[in-house]
This record gives structure tokens, sequence and C-alpha cells, in this order.
């Protein structure tokens, strides 16, 4: 199993140069393995860029919520900012009418925040699709719902896939 995720390496003009990695969104690991002496953490992020020198804001447009398990934002010092992204996606348990492409990106503080976040945000969303799938809830009331408790709960950044800010 890939546990997917996109490193955006920062160029001198603030521009970012984004990489792929197979295995980094597993545990959140390159925040702590990218460095200035193994900027492509052991061979775990791919050292040829998909897309080269795009604003930041391109690069959060490239996540596919479902798919992708983190972002990093690699600053021309090495220091790694984490993101996660949360996929809204309630079809996994009540059907393929619900919206796929609805969620957040959020910007975490390093990996244990990252695990805190992901195991709430599970739970969130399975309690809304138990509400869904008992007549309770409908799919726009359960995504205006989570998108709430995240707002809530993030104290970082909160983007769109869109490369927006907040909600």
């Amino acid at each position: 199993m890939a546990h997917r995720a996109l490193v955006a390496y920062e160029r001198p003009d603030g521009r970012y140069d984004v990489h792929t990695s197979r295995l980094g969104g597993l545990d959140c690991r390159l925040a702590r393995t990218i460095s200035p002496t193994d900027p492509y953490a052991g061979g775990d992020v791919d050292p040829e860029p998909n897309v080269v020198a795009r604003p930041f804001e391109h690069v959060l447009t490239m996540v596919d919520l479902a798919r992708h398990e983190a972002i990093y934002r690699v600053g021309t010092d090495y220091r790694v900012r984490t993101y996660l992204p949360l996929w809204f996606g309630l079809d996994h348990y009540v059907g393929p009418d619900a919206p796929a492409d609805r969620g957040l990106i959020v910007a975490v503080d390093g990996p244990d925040e990252a695990a805190r976040l992901r195991t709430w945000f599970q739970s969130a969303k399975g309690v809304l699709a138990d509400g869904i799938s008992d007549g309770a809830l409908g799919v726009a009331d359960a995504d205006r719902i989570l998108t709430e408790a995240v707002r809530t709960r993030v104290d970082g950044e909160i983007h769109r896939p869109d490369g927006t800010d907040g909600y």
C-alpha cells in the first residue's frame, strides 16, 4: 500500500518545485527526515520534480484529497511544514452520491499532531456517516458540520483544495 505525499521545495524566487513520494505520507515521516544534508530523505522523495516553479497556492490544487496522505512545504532553509489533506467524501460510508472532491488541507505541527488530527477526523467523519445512514442527516449537512468542526479544531492554516485559504 502506498502512502502518497507531495513535497514542495521552495526556490530562491519563492516559487516551488513539486516532487512525489510513495511512502512519505506514512506517519508524516518526511517532516523528520528531510534535511539540508539529505534533501530527498534517503530516497523516499523522487529527486525529479513533477512540476517546476509554481506558487504554493498552485501546489494545493495538485492535491488529491482521497489519495495523498501528506503535503510537505520545504523552505529554502529546509524547515519543513506539514499539511494533511482531510477528505470529506462520505461515499466510502454511505454510497456513491456523496461529494468526493470536498475537504480541506490543514497545517499541523509535526507527526504527533498529524496522528491526533487524523484519529479525531476519522471518528468525526464516522459519526456523521452513521447519521447519514440512519437518515438523520443529509450529506450537505454532514459536509457543513465537518467543515465547521475542522475550523474549530485547527488553530493553524486551513486551505481549500482550490488553493484558497479558509472556509
